[in-house]
């Protein structure tokens, strides 16, 4: 019985990877067009667009350089392709589903972004975004990720909010200066507890850094005590040698039986305390490894493009200039 349901369970598992895979929207999007504003500046936020809507992982993109390679072949130039036909028209040569146009322009020191994706089988407008930003115009990369993800109706990333809120160059000097997991670790590497003071974890830190010194001195006063019994035996011991009546040789035999059973317990506790200093430093790097800030990594410039004319996926590079 068991094994039927895991089977009716596999069953469906696969069927619903093969039916989402199967319900993937094809993507392409067309060079903005530059109004107010030069062909490269456009080209560029284009391709910042790009890279941003395939990582919302909504759909399959084809990569903008295949594109513009396949409608050479077909003789189409996608210059100057401003409407909704012309979109569709470019939609159908690449065989995908939907077809993403815009427009970005400038009066004064206002910039427009209008936005729409188009339905390649009906010809209809699906969705629009439009913006109006005032700023530099570099300030324009930030309106164009956070657009890739509201054009899919998302939520866009925390990380290119708080960017629009205290804008590019704020945001990437603090990331610069940003905490790091690994720096966190490094500290505490060096001095116990460091690394949680970096962090901020006050409480942490002086646990670790207090049980680090407590258990060394608790070693270093074992050795102490070793090396003392130590002397006190090698005392014992030539006083044994130079014993020569009955009474004394008894004596110094029985008080260097009695050293010997004291130096194993001072050496037993030695290596109990020694462990335990170096289980705590160990103990306590992973800690400020684990419990250090979150990072919010960048992601790579490469992604998965696909490709209409061989219907699979393939690695393409994506570097913003």
């Amino acid at each position: 019985m068991n094994v039927i349901k895991i089977l009716i369970y596999l069953y469906f598992f696969l069927f619903s990877i093969t039916y989402g895979q199967s319900e993937i929207t094809t993507v392409a999007v067309l060079d903005f067009e530059a109004r107010g504003i030069n062909a490269l500046e456009a080209g560029t936020l284009t391709d910042r667009f790009t890279s941003e809507l395939n990582n919302t992982n909504t759909m399959r993109l084809v990569e903008r350089g295949m594109m513009a390679d396949i409608l050479e072949e077909q003789g189409f130039q996608q210059t100057g392709c401003t409407t909704d036909e012309c979109a569709v028209e470019v939609g159908a040569l690449l065989g995908v589903q939907k077809m993403i146009s815009g427009a970005i322009g400038k009066i004064g020191s206002t910039y427009t972004i209008d936005l729409k994706m188009v339905s390649v089988q009906t010809g209809a407008t699906e969705e629009t975004k439009s913006v109006t930003y005032m700023g530099k115009v570099d300030g324009l990369i930030t309106e164009m990720e956070i657009l890739a993800w509201e054009l899919m109706k998302l939520k866009p990333p925390q990380a290119l909010v708080l960017k629009k809120r205290m804008g590019a160059e704020a945001y990437l000097s603090q990331q610069t200066k940003q905490k790091t997991k690994i720096g966190a670790m490094t500290r505490s590497l060096l001095i116990p507890g460091y690394g949680q003071f970096y962090s901020g974890n006050k409480k942490s830190a002086f646990f670790f850094m207090g049980t680090q010194v407590a258990f060394l001195g608790l070693a270093l006063n074992s050795q102490s005590k070793f090396n003392s019994l130590q002397s006190d035996q090698d005392a014992a011991l030539l006083s044994y040698n130079a014993s020569v009546t009955q009474s004394d040789i008894e004596t110094y035999a029985t008080k260097i039986i009695n050293l010997d059973s004291d130096l194993q317990s001072a050496n037993d506790q030695l290596t109990l305390f020694s462990i335990s200093a170096a289980s705590t430093w160990v103990l306590n790097i992973l800690h400020a490894y684990i419990s250090g800030p979150d990072e919010d990594l960048a992601s790579l410039p490469v992604y998965l493009a696909y490709n209409p004319v061989s219907r699979g996926f393939g690695l393409t590079w994506s570097i913003t200039l």
